[in-house]
């Protein structure tokens, strides 16, 4: 006769590991968390500078050279006429295209009390004579490559928004993490194909100098470049940034074609590459196994 033993046994251990994915989007969300944090802190700063009377703007033409590349965030803040000087960077409405803003430094002031004013790259002042009444304020800080931020903003803040709500009503859990680790470098490249804030050039004269054709060209982005037409002598530049560029041989035809090139120093590609590979990096740590606790099993 057989008899089945019916106590209970040692209970087994089922506790099991959250799956790696999990956690990682604990660090996705945690990620998300504090860029938003960040993101709150400039905003509500950006309210209480503007209470202030403060303004803001984002230079996006190449007349002020370096000393405000395009792209630049520039802070004003208002000041009466008769406490410009010679020197300083003022934001002013033009006489003439009262609807217009520019951002020009002072060059000297007039026995009248008129300012005349001049972009750095400009080599001619501005044909107008400025008066109090023109002037939006004085120059407190120029942050370079900032003014490509507040302009993506309007591509990123919703893109990665619509993200965020389409994978978490649509997509199982499984693949959110992945969709989304994918998703937001996405954003970010649509808006860097859009505002090209990296590489760009703008060709300021052509012609010939010393017997030789050549361009005079400003970088318009924030990374530094290498500038060459027709596969001769590159100009190097940085943000701002004048430069000769040779052209060659014409033969009647005033076309030419200028190429330019990223011109990173080791490190700087090494950083790049970094960069670039992030998205890899943090889905190689979501996917790897987590800590396996032991189970006990009956006997």
């Amino acid at each position: 006769m057989t008899i089945l033993d019916t106590r209970p046994g040692p209970a087994a251990d089922t506790t099991r590991t959250p799956p790696r994915r999990r956690r990682g989007g604990a660090w996705l969300r945690g990620a998300v968390v504090v860029l938003a944090t960040l993101l709150g802190v400039l905003l509500t700063g950006a309210l209480l500078f503007s209470l202030a009377g403060g303004r803001w703007f984002v230079i996006s033409t190449p007349s002020m050279a370096e000393a405000a590349p395009v792209g630049t965030l520039v802070l004003t803040v208002p000041v009466p006429a008769e406490d410009i000087r010679a020197g300083d960077i003022i934001t002013f409405h033009p006489p003439t295209a009262p609807d217009q803003t520019y951002t020009h430094r002072v060059r000297a002031l007039t026995a009248a009390g008129g300012i005349l004013s001049r972009g750095d790259l400009n080599g001619a002042d501005d044909p107008w004579t400025l008066t109090g009444g023109d002037l939006v304020g004085k120059s407190i800080a120029a942050v370079p490559g900032l003014g490509w931020l507040v302009r993506a903003l309007p591509i990123l803040v919703p893109g990665i928004a619509g993200l965020w709500i389409l994978t978490g009503r649509f997509v199982p859990l499984s693949r959110r993490i992945p969709l989304r680790i994918v998703g937001v470098p996405l954003v970010i490249s649509v808006a860097t194909v859009i505002l090209r804030p990296f590489i760009g050039i703008s060709v300021l004269a052509a012609g010939m100098t010393e017997g030789t054709p050549q361009a005079t060209v400003v970088s318009t982005g924030m990374l530094p470049i290498s500038v060459h037409a027709g596969g001769g002598e590159p100009a190097h530049l940085t943000a701002g940034s004048v430069g000769q560029v040779p052209l060659p041989s014409l033969d009647g035809s005033d076309h030419y074609q200028m190429a330019s090139a990223l011109d990173l120093p080791p490190s700087g590609w090494v950083l790049l590459m970094l960069i670039c590979a992030l998205p890899l990096l943090w889905s190689l740590a979501v996917s790897l196994p987590g800590p396996v606790k032991n189970r006990s099993t009956g006997i």
